[in-house]
């Protein structure tokens, strides 16, 4: 697995053979197609901001910046900037970063110093020096992504000025070169480390950190995903959140709701599990009433249900996909399916 802050040109020419899935073109860097948006695109293409009719996409631009020869973005009003922890190892601990990168120039240049950084993560978070904020900022989402779920990628592919594509969530749950990851069709190329991956809502769902070089999935690209960063990595929670402001069609959107599973205890035989529902933003957790499971059939009771957001306690032994009624106030309810994995 490979990053793609910096690269070799043999570690593009290898790429260059792989083209899988019809992302990555065989003549070199996509080229850039007209009128886009996140339901109206050409897979596997770039649009520059002005070829972009979409107010989800340019609304989330001002908080991206170019590192040299990669990106990152601003998460924190304060002005914390994240990128990749193989970013950092090109660009170091201090240096000078631009934001909102057009085809017309950049809206200032930002110099900052490193936190901290996660090499199982990849992830580098850098802090504003002297800030003179506040600063547009991204927001991050730790829900998990969707399979089929659409999405859409903004950073600085082969260090042009911002560019966005868009495809959909491929797969997630995964474990990839030893670090978890999300799997997604909208493109990316070198330059294009610590992208942002938005949702639907232009909420971060991930950080996109790679490609299989070796052609073992086929060409896909890779993100980690800020629900696995907000469990793992402690000092990235304060700056975590769910959606701000949701509307009722977010709390009513599936691909809004997943499922949390934590192991309680190990067992000989059987895991003590405890299963937690996570909404797409914490208004939309104020109005759940009950939340009903259907679970493998080998459970004694395969249909649960508990009160509100108690969490589902279990005792299991290897990973299933679950089915999920969330029964709301307003007397709508919500279904979606998700795995039970831990």
């Amino acid at each position: 697995m490979r990053g793609r802050g910096d690269a070799s040109h043999d570690h593009m020419r290898r790429r260059l053979t792989l083209c899988g899935l019809a992302l990555l073109l065989c003549a070199g860097l996509p080229t850039v197609s007209s009128a886009a948006s996140r339901s109206d695109y050409e897979l596997g293409r770039f649009y520059s901001l002005d070829e972009v009719d979409d107010a989800v996409v340019q609304r989330v631009t001002g908080a991206v910046v170019r590192f040299n020869g990669a990106t990152g973005f601003i998460i924190h009003a304060d002005g914390y900037v994240l990128t990749n922890h193989h970013v950092r190892a090109s660009f170091g601990r201090t240096g000078t970063v631009e934001r909102r990168v057009t085809d017309h120039g950049y809206a200032e240049a930002l110099d900052v110093e490193l936190v901290f950084d996660d090499e199982r993560h990849d992830i580098a978070l850098y802090r504003v020096v002297d800030p003179a904020g506040p600063f547009p900022a991204v927001e991050l989402t730790t829900r998990t992504p969707a399979p089929g779920e659409s999405v859409f990628v903004l950073g600085h592919p082969s260090s042009q000025p911002l560019r966005a594509s868009f495809g959909h969530v491929l797969a997630n749950n995964l474990e990839i070169a030893g670090r978890p990851s999300v799997e997604y069709s909208a493109q990316t190329w070198w330059g294009s480390s610590g992208s942002p991956v938005f949702d639907a809502q232009g909420r971060a769902l991930a950080i996109h950190w790679g490609w299989d070089s070796e052609g073992i999935s086929n060409g896909r690209l890779t993100g980690v995903p800020f629900g696995t960063i907000e469990r793992e990595v402690a000092a990235m929670r304060p700056f975590m959140t769910q959606s701000r402001g949701p509307t009722a069609a977010a709390c009513d959107d599936p691909a809004g709701w997943s499922l949390r599973t934590t192991r309680v205890a190990d067992g000989s035989r059987l895991d003590d599990l405890e299963v937690v529902l996570v909404p797409p933003s914490r208004a939309c957790e104020e109005t759940v009433l009950a939340v009903r499971y259907t679970l493998h059939p080998s459970f004694r009771n395969p249909t649960p249900m508990v009160d509100g957001m108690r969490p589902l306690s279990l005792r299991a032994w290897g990973s299933f996909a679950a089915g999920v009624q969330v029964v709301r106030s307003d007397g709508d309810t919500v279904t979606f399916s998700d795995r039970i994995v831990w």
